[in-house]
C-alpha cells in the first residue's frame, strides 16, 4: 500500500500514545516497583489488547462493543481492582532488592492483565474508528495492508511504553536507598491509583 497513509497512521498514532494515560501510569509503577525486564508481559499484554481493539475497529464492530457495554463494564471493574490490590502492595512494601528473576507465573498474570486493562474501554475502539478513514479506503482494506497497520501498532505502542518503563526502571536504580525505594514505591502506588480511577471513570 502507500506509505503516505501508514506514515499518516504511524505519526497520529505515536503522538497520542506519547501522551501519558493510564497504560503509561500503569507501566511506569510497574517498572519502578521490579525494573523493565519484569514489565515486559505487562507491555506485551497492552499490546495484544490494544490490536484486539483495532481488529474490532477494521472489522466495523465498533457497534458491537457498545452492545456488549456489561461485558466490558466487568472486565474495566475486574482490572481496576487488580490495580488497586498493585497499589496496595507496592504502598506497604518493605524497601528490598529487586530481583531480576520473576515468581512463577507472575509472567502469564501479568500479560493477562495487560490483555483485558485495554477491552475495558471500549471507547478506544473509536480512536481506530475515527482515524482510519481518515489516513485510508477502510473498504477495501487487504489483509497485507492490516497487517502493515498491525506492525505500526506493535512498534509504536510497543516501543513508547517500554521507553517509559525503562525511564522508570532507570530511576529505580538512581534511588538506591531505603528511603528512596520507599518513595518511589509509593509514588508508583499512586500512579497505580490514579490509573485504576481514570478506567473507572471511563
Amino acid at each position: 500500500m502507500p506509505v503516505d497513509p501508514l506514515f499518516a497512521f504511524a505519526l497520529i498514532f505515536l503522538l497520542d500514545s506519547v501522551s501519558p494515560g493510564p497504560a503509561v501510569a500503569a507501566v511506569m509503577a510497574k517498572g519502578a516497583s521490579t525494573g523493565l525486564r519484569r514489565t515486559l508481559p505487562f507491555i506485551a499484554g497492552l499490546v495484544v489488547g490494544d490490536l484486539f481493539l483495532f481488529a474490532l475497529a477494521v472489522a466495523g464492530l465498533a457497534a458491537l462493543a457498545a452492545a456488549m457495554g456489561p461485558l466490558f463494564a466487568l472486565v474495566r471493574w475486574a482490572g481496576v481492582a487488580y490495580l488497586l490490590y498493585l497499589a496496595y502492595t507496592l504502598w506497604t512494601a518493605e524497601p528490598v532488592e529487586i530481583s531480576e528473576t520473576a515468581p512463577k507465573g507472575e509472567g502469564r498474570r501479568l500479560f493477562a492483565l495487560g490483555t483485558v486493562l485495554p477491552l475495558g474501554n471500549p471507547k478506544a475502539v473509536g480512536f481506530y474508528v475515527a482515524l482510519l478513514p481518515s489516513v485510508m479506503d477502510v473498504s477495501v482494506l487487504a489483509p497485507s495492508a492490516a497487517l502493515e497497520f498491525v506492525a505500526v501498532i506493535v512498534m509504536v505502542w510497543g516501543g513508547v511504553l517500554a521507553a517509559y518503563a525503562a525511564a522508570a526502571d532507570r530511576a529505580r536504580a538512581v534511588v538506591a536507598t531505603p528511603n528512596g525505594q520507599r518513595w518511589l514505591n509509593r509514588t508508583a502506588a499512586g500512579a497505580m491509583v490514579g490509573a485504576a480511577g481514570t478506567i473507572a471513570a471511563r
